[in-house]
């Protein structure tokens, strides 16, 4: 008996070692091995300034690491039905623990985004992404009418409707950059699952609503894109990073050497980039994005050729959310876009967001492998 299941896992593990995207896995798994070289450079200063020990972020991103490596491959061993269970399941606890944030005074930089479990903060709105995203795809791919009673709703309908109340918990909060991410990952998806006109005008008509609704109701978001649009300077901290730009220069000053840290709080997080810059060079950069576009590219290639719609639609969102999570941090770093406090995948220090995103790419490597039948059943 135990003979028979030794054979069983290994035919298991043979399975899925032949069938998943060993580049695109290995790729991941690489930026993550860099981001923890990243955050030990940037991280020490800022722990000395709030009077932790020097190593306090780097311990807690490598458990963090660890954290979201399991995450990564567990979730690339899930079939599609047990992506969808686990995303119905996961999306409704996030929207509930998102509530649960509203009634919390737990405030950060005015926001009431987190919330502390055993002493440990969690962002429910990060873990939230990946999972709307696969609930997105499975309703605007099937169209067909919703019963329950006597209600009859068709499945992109009840796909805005869901949007609509994200954006609303989002927007209470506030989380205009979390929620900027999800109308756009959705305007993905609805193009890709068949758009169509008068519900892409009233998805266009949404965002601008809730655009204007942040700028005249939050001071915060109305004096960034003010400074942003009007300033006659950079903010502090993009002014800080492109100065970071200028002095690393093609190969860095040397891990450690930078001098950036010292000045922006989020040297760690949010704008770690500047930070590798600085330190490692331009031409370091132009490797981390190329890595960046090769995850993003290779999915998008590997999805292509599948005739589920469903497979399709949810694969595109997830890369999605991906390119454009690090195309953002990285944009406000060089002051394209106003601060907008969103990590870079695989990279800034931050539990919540490193295990959020390796969800959505074990999800892509799941999508993506080339047999999907005999994995888990869920």
């Amino acid at each position: 008996m135990k003979h028979h299941a030794n054979n069983s896992i290994s035919s298991f593990i043979s399975y899925w070692f032949r069938t998943v995207d060993l580049f695109n896995l290995s790729m991941i798994i690489f930026l993550i091995t860099l981001g923890i070289l990243f955050v030990t450079s940037a991280s020490p200063s800022i722990a000395f300034k709030k009077e932790l020990g020097e190593l306090y972020f780097i311990k807690k991103q490598s458990i963090f690491i660890i954290l979201a490596v399991i995450t990564l491959l567990v979730f690339s061993l899930f079939s599609i039905k047990g992506i969808i269970n686990i995303s119905f399941i996961g999306g409704g606890i996030s929207l509930a623990l998102i509530l649960l944030t509203l009634t919390q005074n737990h405030v950060n930089n005015g926001a009431a985004r987190w919330i502390e479990i055993s002493g440990f903060s969690l962002q429910p709105s990060e873990f939230l992404k990946p999972f709307i995203i696969v609930i997105f795809s499975y309703f605007l791919v099937n169209f067909e009418t919703f019963i329950y009673r006597k209600i009859r709703l068709r499945g992109n309908i009840i796909a805005l409707m869901i949007l609509f109340i994200t954006c609303l918990l989002l927007s209470l909060q506030p989380n205009f950059s979390m929620l900027t991410i999800i109308f756009l990952v959705f305007a993905s998806q609805y193009f890709i699952a068949g758009v169509n006109i008068r519900w892409a005008f009233f998805t266009f008509l949404n965002i601008l609503i809730f655009s204007l609704i942040a700028y005249f109701s939050m001071g915060h978001v109305k004096s960034r894109i003010n400074n942003f649009l009007f300033g006659d300077k950079p903010e502090y901290q993009v002014e800080k990073s492109i100065k970071a730009y200028q002095a690393g220069g093609y190969f860095g000053k040397g891990p450690g050497k930078g001098t950036v840290k010292k000045y922006i709080p989020d040297a760690h997080t949010d704008f770690i980039f500047p930070v590798i810059a600085e330190e490692y060079g331009i031409i370091t950069c132009f490797i981390v994005i190329m890595i960046i576009y090769s995850i993003f590219f290779r999915g998008l290639y590997r999805i292509s050729g599948c005739q589920n719609r469903f497979e399709l639609v949810a694969c595109s969102g997830l890369l999605v959310l991906f390119i454009l999570q690090s195309l953002i941090n990285i944009s406000v770093s060089i002051k394209i876009i106003p601060t907008t406090g969103v990590t870079l995948p695989l990279i800034s220090y931050g539990g919540s967001s490193l295990i959020s995103i390796c969800m959505a790419l074990g999800m892509m490597l799941a999508f993506t492998k080339k047999q999907f039948e005999g994995i888990i059943k869920v």
